[in-house]
């Protein structure tokens, strides 16, 4: 019962304002902060984003699928990664040094407009008798060096569309269009795929592909210009520009730590390379089983995103980026724990390990939205494209070398015993270097605070 009907009547006028204001204070700490999404150029942005970010989640299940199928092998399926690491490195170098001189609009547009091209590939790949591998690694090759390209110039737009104190709500938005897609984008190619075939995934991929160069082109002109201030009068070689970068985060301990500790995590623990094989060998399962391995993530990813509310109450943040890298690795490990209890005849079934996937993605995505507001409140607008590029290119980098250790081992063991092998190193390293004292990840990142963030803001743009 409510205390209104305890106490008589109700009073209109109260009913009218709604709720007290310490209640809806309560509430909306956990509530999703929609905030960013009053401003016109973040709205349009954020669109185009979404429809590539779905895209790009059935295109990885048609690929990975696919390239097991036509192997046989984990170590493919990673070695698809590598390429797309490879082709994101050239493009990186080439984008992130773009982005701090040149109107990033454009270069989204036109980096957007030639990966079409790219999913055109391998849209006409599916459609043969037999297709083949080597066009498969082409087409990922240049996948990596067409989204290298712009990824850094979108990474770094953010801080120009939204306030500063916006920008970790802005993450959370984004991380909740990520993890829809990463949710409902295998399923759809789980069900493509085990009812119509892969072209058919192809296709609806490269309708949305060609969409979004047109949605970006609705961005206002003027807005992702370089800064003036920010222009030298003579432009230096793209291999100063990129020691500059380095130089800065060298410099500063909290973005190298960041790129450190998302480094660790996606070095030991690359899941998304065992799915097909966890789905076959361990699950005895097709490519629905495969869509739901991938989706599992984004459910508990999901979740967190949805009450991204806790963003506005951090005091500490690095302590929780620190804590929930710690988290992940423990839920892989017990993952593999499940997976391994299976192939053993334990009656448990798949759910354990969708469950536990789920976990580690809670912890992946928490991590991630607190990661990405803290790199770009640390670095200045001049050095953002660089520094986002950087980013960037750990993380293509991180989980490509990582998914081919994790499918050496599924393939010389188990994909159980590969996964509590580098959840418990990922959970291990990242322990020791919070434990051990004087460690840069201890005194700085783990000490890092919400006002810290600013101060450093405010300073580095005086």
């Amino acid at each position: 019962m409510s205390e209104s009907s305890e106490e008589g009547p109700p009073n209109l006028s109260a009913r009218r304002s709604g709720p007290a204001p310490g209640k809806r204070r309560q509430w909306s700490r956990m509530t999703l902060d929609l905030d960013p999404l009053s401003h016109p150029a973040f709205r349009s942005l954020y669109l185009a984003r979404s429809v590539s970010l779905l895209s790009i989640a059935i295109l990885a299940v048609a690929v990975a699928w696919q390239v097991y199928a036509i192997s046989g092998s984990s170590v493919h399926v990673a070695g698809v990664s590598i390429g797309l690491a490879v082709g994101s490195l050239a493009g990186l170098v080439w984008g992130g040094a773009l982005a701090d001189r040149a109107d990033r609009r454009r270069i989204m547009i036109l980096g957007r407009a030639a990966y079409v091209g790219v999913v055109a590939l391998l849209c006409v790949n599916s459609l043969r008798t037999e297709p083949g591998l080597t066009e498969i690694y082409v087409a990922t090759l240049l996948s990596g060096l067409t989204s290298g390209i712009s990824a850094p110039s979108l990474m770094a737009a953010m801080p120009r569309l939204v306030p500063a104190h916006q920008l970790a709500a802005a993450g959370a938005l984004n991380a909740l269009t990520m993890e829809l897609s990463r949710l409902i984008g295998p399923l759809i190619a789980g069900a493509l795929l085990a009812k119509v075939g892969s072209a058919a995934c192809f296709i609806v991929v490269l309708v949305g592909a060609s969409l979004v160069p047109v949605l970006l082109a609705r961005l206002p002109r003027d807005v992702l210009m370089p800064e003036a201030t920010s222009q030298p009068a003579t432009k230096p070689p793209i291999y100063s520009q990129w020691f500059d970068g380095l130089r800065y985060v060298r410099h500063n301990r909290i973005i190298a730590c960041l790129l450190a500790l998302d480094l660790v995590m996606m070095l030991f623990v690359s899941v998304h390379v065992l799915m097909p094989q966890l789905a076959r060998e361990v699950l005895q399962g097709g490519p629905q089983m495969v869509g739901y391995l991938y989706a599992a993530p984004a459910c508990g990813a999901l979740l967190v995103a949805l009450t991204s509310g806790w963003t506005r109450q951090l005091a500490r943040p690095g302590r929780l980026v620190v804590a929930c890298a710690l988290f992940w690795g423990v839920a892989i490990a017990f993952t593999g724990v499940a997976a391994g209890g299976l192939t053993q005849g334990l009656p448990w079934g798949v759910w354990p390990i969708l469950l536990l996937l789920a976990l580690a993605g809670m912890a992946d995505t928490a991590s991630d939205i607190v990661r990405g507001a803290l790199l770009q409140i640390h670095t200045p607008d001049a050095l953002r494209g660089r520094v986002s590029g950087l980013w960037l290119l750990q993380g293509y980098l991180g989980p490509a070398l990582g998914g081919l250790q994790a499918g050496s081992l599924a393939t010389l063991w188990s994909p159980g015993r590969a996964l509590v092998i580098g959840g418990s190193a990922c959970a291990l390293a990242v322990g020791l270097f919070v434990a051990v004292p004087r460690t840069g990840l201890r005194d700085s990142l783990w000490r890092a605070g919400i006002k810290d963030s600013r101060q450093s803001s405010t300073s580095e743009k005086a």
